[in-house]
C-alpha cells in the first residue's frame, strides 16, 4: 500500500463518523457535501514554517494553530464553522506520523465547533507547510470590515500584543539566549501560550453578529488592521491610548526588555481577537466578557475622514500601517 493510502487510512480511524450533510469525506477524488440554500463564508490561510511557525514546534501545536487562524476569520464573519480541507507539506524523512500528528492537531481545534474534515492532500517538500481551507454559514448577515460608520463606537476583544511577546521569548528560547530577565514564569506562560496557541473568537463573532456594524480579526496588528477596517468603510478610527488593554504580563515583560507596551499591542499581530465597531444605540448589547472569558472593551470611536489613528490627550498619531505586511516583510530581507 502507498505511503499516502495509509496516511489516509490510518486518519480515517481517528475521525469521527461525518456529520449530517457530508456525503463523501476523505478518501475519494474530492468531497461532497449538500449544502442548504444560503450563504456560505470560505476561508483559508497557509502556514510556512520558519516564517508563521518556529522550525522544531511540535506538529500538533502546527495543526492547531493552523486551525485557529482559519477559525478566527469565520469569527470575524459570524460565521459558524462547518467544513475544512487541509493539504500538508513536509519532509518526506520525518515520516507518515508527522503530518498524521497534525491533522490531529487541526482536529483538536475543529471537533469541539463540530467542524469535519472533509478531504485535503499531501505534498513532499524542504520545510513543513500547512494550508487550511474551512468554511461555515453566517447565522445573519456576515459582519463585513466595510460597514463602519461615523459615530460607532470600535471594541476590542483579548489583550493584544501579548503574542508579540510571546513571539520573542519562543525565538530567544530556541536560540539559547535570555529574554526578559526576571520575568515570573507564569507570566511567561501566558505570553507563550497566546503566541503558540491562540484562541478564536468564534462564540463571541456569532454573538456581535447583527449588531456590529464592521469587524476584522486581529492577525497584522490593531494599528493596520483598524487601518482596514477604515478603509474599508470610508471613515476614520481613532484608537485612544488610555482605552488600550495592556495585561500586567505584556507590560512587565515590555519593562524588561525596554520596550513600548503600546507599540507590541499595535504592530505585533498575531493575535486573533476581534476589533469591531458597534452602534451607540446598541452598546450595550456588547458584554464586557464574552464567551471564554475574554474581555471586551471600548477603545475608540468611528469618525468621519480617512485612516487609523492613536489619540492622545490632544496629539495623534498614524498608525494605519503599523502591523505585519507579508510583502513589506519580504521587501525588507
Amino acid at each position: 500500500m502507498a505511503g499516502e493510502d495509509r496516511f489516509v487510512r490510518r486518519l480515517l480511524a481517528e475521525l469521527p463518523p461525518s456529520p449530517a450533510g457530508v456525503r463523501v469525506g476523505p478518501g475519494d477524488d474530492a468531497a461532497v457535501v449538500e449544502v442548504p440554500a444560503g450563504l456560505c463564508a470560505i476561508t483559508t490561510d497557509m502556514l510556512v514554517e520558519d516564517v508563521d511557525f518556529l522550525p522544531g514546534w511540535p506538529p500538533e501545536a502546527v495543526g492547531r494553530r493552523a486551525m485557529a487562524v482559519n477559525l478566527s476569520d469565520l469569527a470575524a464573519m459570524g460565521a459558524r464553522p462547518q467544513h475544512f480541507l487541509l493539504s500538508i507539506a513536509f519532509p518526506a524523512a520525518r515520516g507518515e506520523d508527522y503530518p498524521l500528528s497534525v491533522a490531529r492537531g487541526a482536529l483538536s481545534r475543529a471537533a469541539p465547533l463540530s467542524a469535519a474534515l472533509v478531504g485535503g492532500d499531501l505534498s513532499d517538500a524542504p520545510i513543513t507547510m500547512v494550508s487550511i481551507t474551512l468554511w461555515g454559514r453566517p447565522e445573519k448577515a456576515p459582519t463585513l470590515r466595510s460597514g463602519a460608520r461615523p459615530g460607532d463606537l470600535l471594541f476590542l476583544s483579548g489583550h493584544p500584543g501579548r503574542a508579540a511577546a510571546g513571539l520573542r521569548l519562543a525565538r530567544s528560547r530556541a536560540e539559547g539566549r535570555c529574554c526578559a530577565p526576571g520575568l515570573a514564569e507564569e507570566a511567561a506562560r501566558e505570553l507563550l501560550a497566546a503566541y503558540e496557541d491562540p484562541e478564536p473568537r468564534v462564540a463571541l463573532g456569532l454573538l456581535i453578529a447583527g449588531i456590529a456594524t464592521a469587524a476584522i480579526d486581529v492577525s497584522d496588528g490593531v494599528g493596520i488592521d483598524a487601518g482596514r477596517i477604515a478603509e474599508a468603510s470610508g471613515a476614520r478610527a481613532v484608537i485612544e491610548r488610555a482605552r488600550l488593554p495592556i495585561s500586567p504580563a505584556l507590560e512587565d515583560f515590555a519593562g524588561r526588555e525596554g520596550l513600548d507596551p503600546v507599540a507590541l499591542l499595535l504592530s505585533g499581530g498575531d493575535d486573533y481577537e476581534l476589533l469591531f465597531s458597534v452602534p451607540p444605540e446598541r452598546a450595550r448589547e456588547i458584554p464586557r466578557e464574552g464567551p471564554g472569558g475574554a474581555p471586551v472593551r471600548q477603545i475608540g470611536r468611528i469618525e468621519a475622514g480617512r485612516g487609523a489613528a492613536l489619540r492622545e490627550d490632544s496629539a495623534e498619531r498614524d498608525i494605519g500601517e503599523l502591523g505585519h505586511d507579508h510583502l513589506r516583510a519580504a521587501e525588507a530581507r
